[in-house]
């Protein structure tokens, strides 16, 4: 009897703030006290009432429905959205995958700062060290300073630091960025990898490729409306450089300038954000000996390859060669004392921790720096307290629906007759080998894959250290194992993805927390409408220009026929004409050749739709009532929108966002994404099925005349 009580007076409470608050302030609310409990916590048939006319609720709290669905809308689903989740000072950007980040954020935190011995294993306990060690930190003392500089001194000397004592004959940029990368696995400037083979993805091979760019493609770091970004980065620096080394101020800013200037140089040598990526013709397969004779004696691969990896090697991917062309030049003319002191910034910028005026900063912090090292070890932390296996069930539902709906029109031949019947079968195989995972990491070996890290609770550098030691060691031994599933730890943290060396879509963990796109109570409607559009999105990835050069085995090898591939750069070119010609905040969308992210949008919603109808209709052929349950299980209770609209509406709502003034630019520029408002407008606009739902005459502007279609 208590038990149904408490379920009865958890229920109404929730009820209580979803009516008072009416906004996504009460789903937050109840999220931030909730989600720390376990969805099998939560399965009563009352409850699951409730969470659904919260959801209700919260759906019709973003949506202005005085807005005329035909004639835009992203402002009927989300005209709400940016008054009651509008930016604030400390934020960039409001949306669902922010959302969604502060609810994993509130477990991890949960996870990291509370033990439980029934439940911990001992990588949790090493992650809470690491975690721990972090947070102990609060302010940039000597001991700290020094121990960077220990850091700087087992390499070389910084001449920044050490001033006319800086001795250039004794600086060998090679030697130094070999020997970082073989002790810490770092690239900077040019780097040396391991990783699994494009042509054969069994066994892995070494590639020569770039440094990271903060700023990601050349466009932001030669056009003069980019330049406030570069202002930011080069005044960051300079602090840095006072802060974490005790340089003075004012030679720390001369130094940041001429760092920032040098990086402008490299910078130079990368693709423009509207260059499309052509791995076959950027990725060539050549020897050390072929290489010696492109870029030396300036770039010596030869030694460069050597020292990092510390074995004699043959044959390499050259990626990127235009990089290492502009790199040639750029070294000839660049001081060595700027060199310098750019390599050593570039060492001890991964050690340089912001701890913040206030303690719930400096905790914010720690716990983003523990997922980017200990992404995987916190999923599945995560994943083994707060899912179960309804979780797992209801996605493989979703994937199998949409591999079956694809395959069907892969099949008939009323679609994409665009495709040749032999590039059709090679597209119907690649789509029956495509596997779905969960980033749950549940079935790996965790324990042996952590091997022998130890982290300590007091001694944030050092973990670092041991960490980057660690990777470094790992890196090596690749290149005599056989390749392993592609890892991209923090940046598959909140998004699918489709690893096209593997043919497999990776379903984050942080995508699967109840009550935002998923929980057993909601409609498939809304699950369909969001995680499926999504997944349906990484599915169509596997067909666009990059997903033709990867075969069913995931190997780099075009399996498209010429005439498939002319008929498909066809119907590209009306995604390229339609998308410049709406703009942003002034600013025309770039009119990029590839497209694949607004055709994947396009033909993710598409598929995603075709398989819930699909669902819906092997439902209803199956019930006695055709209809009657199924239709009162499929809407929600006070939205009075039938399943087919819920849908879209669920769909709108995943780009639902506000956005800084300050990334407004960055994002039409760096993004190979459109922003969000145009992933619900251009997408629903060329689909025939939302006009009927919705009844939009033609003409209307989410139904216009001409439209776009690929899949």
């Amino acid at each position: 009897m208590r038990n149904f009580l408490s379920n009865i007076l958890y229920g109404l409470a929730l009820l209580l703030i979803q009516l008072v608050y009416h906004g996504s302030a009460a789903p937050e609310r109840l999220r931030g006290n909730a989600d720390l409990i376990s969805e099998s916590q939560r399965d009563s048939d009352y409850i699951s009432q409730v969470m659904r006319h919260a959801k209700a609720a919260e759906m019709a709290s973003f949506m202005n429905e005085s807005i005329n669905p035909c004639d835009d809308f992203y402002k009927f689903a989300c005209g709400n959205w940016r008054r009651i989740n509008m930016v604030r000072d400390n934020q960039l950007s409001t949306g669902l995958f922010e959302r969604l980040a502060e609810g994993l954020n509130r477990k991890v935190k949960h996870l990291l700062e509370h033990k439980n011995d029934q439940l911990d294993t001992e990588e949790d306990k090493h992650v809470r060290n690491f975690y721990k060690s972090c947070t102990a930190i609060t302010a940039i003392d000597e001991t700290y300073r020094n121990k960077l500089k220990k850091v700087i001194s087992d390499f070389g000397a910084m001449p920044a630091l050490e001033g006319s004592k800086w001795n250039e004959s004794e600086f060998d940029w090679i030697e130094t960025i070999g020997e970082i990368a073989f002790s810490y696995g770092q690239t900077i400037i040019i780097g040396v990898e391991v990783n699994t083979d494009l042509a054969n993805n069994e066994v892995n091979i070494v590639y020569l490729t770039e440094q990271a760019f903060p700023l990601k493609v050349r466009g932001m770091y030669l056009k003069n409306n980019t330049k406030t970004y570069r202002t930011r980065i080069r005044d960051v620096m300079a602090k840095e450089l006072n802060n974490y080394l005790n340089i003075e101020a004012n030679l720390a800013q001369s130094t940041a300038t001429e760092l920032m200037d040098f990086e402008v140089e490299l910078a130079k040598g990368l693709k423009s954000e509207n260059e499309v990526l052509d791995l076959e013709k950027e990725s060539n397969l050549t020897t050390i000996a072929e290489m010696q004779n492109l870029y030396g004696p300036t770039l010596d691969i030869q030694r460069l390859v050597n020292i990092s990896l510390d074995e004699e090697i043959t044959s390499v991917y050259d990626l990127l060669p235009q990089y290492k062309v502009n790199l040639v030049k750029v070294i000839q003319r660049t001081p060595k004392r700027i060199l310098a002191n750019y390599i050593f910034y570039r060492l001890v910028k991964p050690l340089m921790l912001d701890v913040g005026t206030k303690k719930s900063e400096r905790e914010m912090k720690c716990q983003s720096l523990t997922k980017k090292y200990f992404a995987k070890f916190l999923d599945n932390m995560v994943y083994r307290r707060h899912n179960n296996d309804d979780t797992a069930a209801d996605v493989q539902l979703m994937w199998t629906e949409m591999q079956e709906t694809f395959k069907q029109k892969l099949q008939s031949n009323s679609f994409l007759k665009w495709i040749s019947p032999e590039t059709r079968k090679l597209a119907t195989e690649k789509l029956a080998a495509m596997k779905l995972e969960i980033n749950s990491y549940a079935n790996q070996n965790l324990s042996e894959e952590f091997g022998n890290i130890q982290m300590s609770e007091d001694d944030y550098i050092d973990n670092l250290l041991y960490i980057f030691e660690d990777e470094a060691i790992s890196q090596r031994e690749l290149i005599n194992e056989p390749a392993t599933p592609f890892e991209a730890g923090d940046t598959l943290a909140y998004t699918p993805a489709n690893i096209l060396l593997e043919n497999v879509v990776k379903v984050p963990v942080a995508m699967l927390q109840p009550y935002y796109m998923w929980a057993s109570n909601y409609p498939n409607a809304i699950k369909f409408g969001t995680l499926a559009a999504l997944i349906g999105h990484e599915i169509i990835h596997g067909f666009d220009i990059s997903g033709s050069k990867f075969d069913a085995q995931g190997n780099l090898k075009d399996w498209w026929d010429e005439v498939s591939r002319n008929n498909f750069v066809d119907r590209q070119q009306c995604f390229k004409q339609q998308y410049s010609n709406y703009s942003y905040y002034g600013k025309k969308l770039p009119k990029t050749d590839e497209q694949s992210e607004n055709i994947a949008d396009n033909g993710g919603v598409r598929l995603a739709f075709d398989a819930y109808r699909r669902w819906q209709q092997a439902q209803n052929s199956s019930l006695n009532d055709p209809g009657s349950r199924l239709s009162h299980k499929e809407t929600l209770p006070t939205l009075n929108y039938t399943s087919m609209q819920l849908f879209f509406i669920s769909y709108a709502q995943i780009w639902c966002s506000d956005v800084h003034s300050n990334l407004r630019l960055l994002q039409v520029t760096v993004d190979d994404h459109v922003p969000h408002k145009f992933r619900v407008l251009v997408p629903l606009s060329n689909f025939e099925e939302f006009s009927k739902e919705f009844h939009c005459a033609l003409g209307t502007k989410m139904n216009p005349v001409r439209k776009c279609e690929i899949y």
